[in-house]
């Protein structure tokens, strides 16, 4: 017998037939009525490091023993990642928010990605940050739109649902929609194809680094061991399968199979994927 956790049930009940229509419906709609081309669609999601904690892996040590060890290097702090791929296969400079509670510029001088650097007490995005990061993503899209629409696929986080981000993409029409709630396991092409493989690179390049080094990772060196793992992975073949696999681009409102689609017990679409 399994219990199923109350994240699980709510996916369960999000990934259901009502509201992947509506979610494609939307999709569809808004990238015909606005003329948006693949080179203007843009996705984006946040993931977390934790240098301190090793990605598991193999450990060779004597016949019989079967509790092995790596050592780790201790540094517990949160750092998140909020990486902006294009339809087209490109991507721009992520947005990295450190845990803390001032700016160092000893972040800025091992940053090869040109990454925007942020912080925050507990290292997530709050709201405050959610506006830095939308007008970092305008300042490296709009030159390529050349005073078209264009179109970027978040989720629910109210960072991304604050009036100041939804007003300054609406003055810059840069339109705004959601996945379905609890549902961007399956939505969500950074998920689908591009995070399991950046931890697994990161993890390579951090064991690398602390054994070659003698190091620790920390805040003014994460970028320089994140970098080799983040190009590994942004490649422009994966981006592109993180849309078509979830069938953002080319459209297809058929990605999402049917098995993956189980009726939910509530399926009113509480306001997902609804443009914002």
């Amino acid at each position: 017998m399994f219990n199923s956790s109350p994240l699980e049930r709510a996916r369960a009940q999000a990934a259901n037939p009502t509201n992947n229509k509506v979610f494609y419906d939307l999709l569809e709609s808004i990238v015909a009525e606005h003329n948006i081309e693949p080179d203007c669609i843009y996705a984006m999601d946040e993931t977390g490091f934790m240098p301190g904690r090793a990605c598991t892996s193999k450990v060779i040590g004597k016949a019989g023993n079967r509790s092995q060890h790596s050592t780790e290097s201790g540094n517990r702090n949160n750092i998140t990642v909020l990486p902006v791929i294009c339809a087209d296969g490109t991507s721009i400079p992520p947005l990295v928010i450190f845990q803390g509670t001032a700016y160092s510029v000893n972040w800025l001088q091992n940053n090869p990605l040109k990454a925007s650097i942020g912080y925050q007490k507990k290292g997530y995005i709050d709201d405050e940050l959610g506006v830095d990061w939308i007008k970092h993503v305008d300042k490296y899209t709009k030159e390529k739109a050349n005073g078209r629409d264009r179109l970027i696929v978040v989720d629910s986080h109210h960072s991304r649902l604050t009036f100041g981000f939804l007003d300054y993409c609406r003055r810059r029409r840069i339109h705004v929609i959601t996945y379905p709630t609890h549902a961007t396991q399956l939505y969500q092409g950074l998920d689908v194809v591009i995070f399991a493989l950046l931890k697994r690179c990161f993890g390579k390049e951090l064991k690398k680094f602390e054994e070659s080094t003698g190091q620790r990772v920390q805040k003014d060196n994460f970028l320089t061991v994140y970098t080799p793992a983040h190009l590994a992975a942004f490649t422009e073949e994966n981006i592109k399968a993180a849309f078509s696999k979830t069938g953002v681009y080319p459209f297809n409102r058929n990605a999402i199979s049917a098995s993956q689609l189980k009726p939910g017990v509530e399926t009113s679409c509480t306001g997902d994927g609804l443009p914002l």
